[in-house]
């Protein structure tokens, strides 16, 4: 009876634990993951990935075609570019003057003028002299003409006829560039009272120079900075008018230019080979001369002046110099220059001479005027000028 028991209760367990375990065609889907595995182990992809590697080709295909289509077109346009501008530049030496190649195209307010580029050209004759020093060792810089021989007179109605009845010729002794040596200034005056002192706006002591020479009773003039044919390189200095200014700002500058010299009766130009040559901008210039009641000396320094024409027509009292006394700072040269000028006297009943706060144009001053009396007189610059005709 045990052994039956026994075995059955066997049985029994082994039915259970039959029962209890997963089938064996259970374990088939863990056969599958293992085939997929080892099918992505020997590197075939799915057909997804060989599409986009052909898609990836086909771009890198388009791009190489496109950069090759480019350089061909560039090596195209540098092949056949040199052609063309050869042929314009050609044609525009051979039909345009030199005169015109120099301009711009287009004018503007600070363009020069074709007349102004022509002077320029003609201009050779013009240099820069070296004048006084300035406390930073530069020399103050004024423009005289090569050339000994004055500017020919251009009428009658040059100079007002000399009103003294005395029967003596007359002379005006302008001195330039004051306001750097107030003790030559001093000594000028000293020599000959009716000098006419002509005083750099913005100089160190060209203000208070002024104002001494005033009280005394000397005749003051603005020695006007301008522009001239060889700026940049050489440089007319503090309040210079500039041909590139427009009408405003020259104004604006010429105005403060006469407030830096209170009392002066008159107006000569320091450099200004360019801007005298400028008409348009004369005219502006002289609009305001006449405003402030005061003459004008032109310094001459352009060959073609427009001061004249310019104190025509806004009818300001105006004359011109006939000789610069120390363009070389010798008195043997000096003395040659003075006699040239009373040469000039003698025929026209009158001459302005300009000089320079130079030793040797004081010393040269001492021996000449005490020759002249009898014949000659210094006379102030205001008689030398008159409304020109």
């Amino acid at each position: 009876m045990t052994s039956k028991k026994t075995s059955s209760r066997k049985t029994a367990g082994a039915k259970k634990t039959a029962v209890g375990k997963k089938p064996a065609a259970a374990k088939k889907p863990a056969g599958k993951k293992k085939s997929t595995a080892s099918r992505r182990k020997s590197g075939k992809k799915p057909p997804t990935d060989l599409r986009s590697q052909l898609k990836k080709i086909g771009i890198g295909l388009m791009v190489l075609v496109a950069v090759c289509l480019t350089g061909a077109m560039v090596a195209d346009l540098l092949i056949r570019q040199p052609k063309a501008p050869v042929r314009e530049n050609t044609a525009t030496r051979t039909t345009e003057s030199p005169e015109k190649t120099e301009l711009p195209k287009k004018s503007l307010p600070g363009d020069p003028t074709p007349q102004v580029v022509k002077d320029i050209q003609e201009a050779d004759h013009i240099t820069p002299q070296s004048g006084l020093m300035e406390k930073n060792g530069h020399p103050v810089l004024y423009e005289v003409f090569e050339e000994t021989v004055p500017p020919p007179r251009p009428g009658a109605d040059h100079r007002p006829v000399p009103e003294s009845g005395d029967g003596l010729y007359e002379i005006a002794l302008i001195i330039d560039d004051i306001g750097y040596d107030q003790k030559m200034a001093m000594a000028l005056y000293a020599l000959e009272p009716d000098i006419s002192f002509s005083v750099l706006p913005w100089s160190p002591h060209g203000r208070a120079i002024a104002g001494i020479l005033r009280e005394k009773g000397a005749l003051i003039m603005l020695h006007l900075p301008m522009e001239p044919v060889q700026y940049p390189d050489v440089n007319p200095g503090p309040g210079a008018l500039l041909t590139s200014m427009s009408p405003d700002m020259l104004i604006a500058q010429l105005e403060k230019n006469i407030d830096e010299v209170p009392g002066a009766s008159g107006v000569n130009n320091h450099m200004g080979s360019r801007l005298t040559a400028e008409a348009g901008q004369m005219y502006q210039v002289f609009t305001i001369l006449k405003k402030r009641n005061l003459f004008f000396v032109d310094s001459m320094t352009a060959p073609k002046s427009q001061c004249r024409a310019a104190a025509r027509l806004l009818q300001i009292p105006f004359s011109e110099r006939d000789v610069f006394l120390d363009n070389i700072q010798e008195q043997a040269y000096i003395t040659g220059q003075f006699a040239q000028l009373k040469k000039i006297a003698r025929k026209h009943g009158s001459a302005i001479g300009i000089g320079h706060p130079y030793p040797a144009t004081l010393k040269t001053l001492k021996a000449e005027l005490s020759k002249i009396k009898g014949e000659f007189k210094i006379v102030p610059a205001s008689r030398m000028v008159m409304i020109p005709g």
